[in-house]
C-alpha cells in the first residue's frame, strides 16, 4: 500500500488518516533501516508455552515476542494480548508446527473488528482501559488498539494471515504433546533458541580443545622450529584459523540477544577455512543461509564443522597391526613410526560383538602381555599400558 505522509500545519483538520499515515511512515523508515544492518529483520525473540496445559492438548502461550515479516511487533508483556487458548486434541499428526497468526491488512479498510460478521478475518479488535496519567494522578479510560493474534498450525490454510512458526509440537512415549526443544523457529535473537546455544557452546569446547592441543605442539617444536614450519605449515594456518573463529564465537555465546545471521557469517567463514585442509569437502557442502529455514542451516553446518575439524588436525593415534605368531600365543607389531619411539604410551583396543560385561572379564583373564618388536633384531618391550574397549 502507498503511503501518504500527511502534512502537519496550524489549523489543519485533524482527520484519523493523518495519524494512520504517520504511524505507517514512521513504521516505514524505522524497517528501512533495520534492513540496512540486517537482511531478515523479523523472527521470534521470545516463545513460552504452558506445559503443563499441553498435557492436556490445550495450546497456552505464556509469552511471546515477535517480529513478523512487515514490521509489525508483537508483545504480549508489553503492548499486545495473548492469543486464545487452542485446542490441538483433534490433531491426528505426530508432529505440527505452530505459527503465530496476525490477519493481513487490507488496503480497502475494514480491518477493526466491530462485532459483526466477516469474509476475512480483521487485523485489529478495540478495548477499553483504564490508564494512568503520568505527570498528575488522574486515571482515564483510553480505548487502545489490540491486534487479534491466533495460534495457527502449518496443516491449516493460512493465506489470509500474516505468520511467523513459534513453536513445533511433537508427541512423547506416552502419546502426549510436547514443545519440541530442537526446532529452531526463524530467529530474531540467538537465546530464543536454547539449542542454537548449546551447540555454540559445544563447539567452542571443540575448538579450545584444539586449539590448546596445536599451542602444545607448537612449544614442543620451538627448538626445531624451521623443520616444524616447512613440514607441518598446514598447522600455523589451522592454529590461525582457530584463533580468528574463537573470540568471536565466544562474544556471540556471552551475548545471545545476537541475530542468527552473525552466527552464520562467523560459522560460514570458519568451515571455509577449515575446508582448505579437507581433500573430501568442497565449498558447496556449506549450507546457504535460509532465515525462514534455520534447521536447513545450522544442523548441517554445525556437523560440518566437526568433521572438518576432524581431518584437519592430524590425530595423535597410530595403529599399529598385530600378527599373530606361530605359537598362536603371542602377538607381534612393528613400531614402524619414528614417534612411537619418543616416550609413547601403548593401549591394546578390542574391539567385539559380544556383550561388554562377558568379553571385558574373558580378556582380562587371557591377556598376559602386550609383545611388541621394534625391529627383527630388537626386544621383546616388557610391558605396555592396555585397556579394552568396545
Amino acid at each position: 500500500m502507498k503511503i501518504f505522509r500527511p502534512l502537519w500545519r496550524d489549523g489543519a483538520f485533524l482527520v484519523p488518516q493523518q495519524f494512520q499515515q504517520q504511524a505507517r511512515w514512521d513504521a516505514h523508515v524505522a524497517d528501512t533501516v533495520s534492513r540496512m544492518a540486517l537482511a531478515h529483520p523479523w523472527g521470534v525473540l521470545r516463545a513460552e508455552f504452558d506445559a503443563s496445559a499441553l498435557t492436556l492438548s490445550r495450546l497456552n502461550a505464556t509469552r511471546l515476542i515477535v517480529r513478523f515479516a512487515d514490521g509489525t511487533l508483537i508483545d504480549t508483556e508489553l503492548a499486545d494480548i495473548l492469543p486464545p487458548v487452542r485446542d490441538v486434541s483433534d490433531v491426528m499428526q505426530d508432529s505440527v508446527e505452530v505459527l503465530l497468526a496476525l490477519p493481513l491488512l487490507s488496503a480497502s479498510g475494514g480491518n477493526l473488528d466491530d462485532g459483526q460478521e466477516s469474509a476475512r478475518p480483521r487485523r485489529w479488535r478495540a478495548e477499553q482501559v483504564t490508564v494512568q496519567e503520568l505527570a498528575g494522578h488522574e486515571r482515564s479510560e483510553l480505548a487502545v488498539l489490540r491486534h487479534a493474534l491466533t495460534l495457527r498450525l502449518s496443516t491449516e490454510e493460512n493465506a489470509a494471515f500474516l505468520t511467523c512458526p513459534v513453536a513445533r509440537l511433537v508427541r512423547d512415549a506416552q502419546g502426549q504433546w510436547i514443545v519440541d526443544p530442537e526446532f529452531i523457529p526463524p530467529l530474531l535473537s540467538l537465546a530464543a533458541s536454547p539449542t542454537l546455544v548449546s551447540e555454540l557452546g559445544e563447539l567452542l569446547h571443540r575448538l579450545q580443545a584444539r586449539r590448546r592441543r596445536l599451542m602444545a605442539m607448537r612449544r614442543e617444536s620451538n627448538a626445531r622450529m624451521a623443520d616444524f614450519a616447512v613440514a607441518d605449515v598446514s598447522l600455523f594456518w589451522l592454529l590461525n584459523a582457530l584463533n580468528s573463529a574463537e573470540p568471536v564465537l565466544s562474544e556471540l555465546h556471552q551475548d545471545p540477544s545476537r541475530h542468527p545471521e552473525l552466527l552464520y557469517r562467523e560459522l560460514a567463514r570458519l568451515a571455509g577455512s577449515l575446508l582448505t585442509f579437507s581433500l573430501e569437502h568442497h565449498l558447496e557442502a556449506i549450507p546457504r543461509y535460509r532465515h525462514a529455514s534455520p534447521e536447513q542451516v545450522f544442523p548441517p553446518l554445525f556437523a560440518l564443522l566437526d568433521m572438518l575439524l576432524e581431518v584437519s588436525l592430524p590425530s595423535r593415534v597410530i595403529a599399529i597391526a598385530l600378527e599373530q605368531g606361530a605359537d598362536r600365543e603371542i602377538w607381534r607389531g612393528r613400531l614402524h613410526d619414528a614417534r612411537l619411539r619418543e616416550g609413547a604410551d601403548f593401549y591394546l583396543s578390542v574391539r567385539s560383538s559380544l556383550p561388554l560385561t562377558s568379553y571385558r572379564a574373558a580378556f582380562r583373564s587371557s591377556v598376559r602381555r602386550v609383545a611388541m618388536m621394534m625391529s627383527p633384531r630388537s626386544s621383546i618391550l616388557p610391558s605396555a599400558a592396555s585397556r579394552s574397549n568396545r
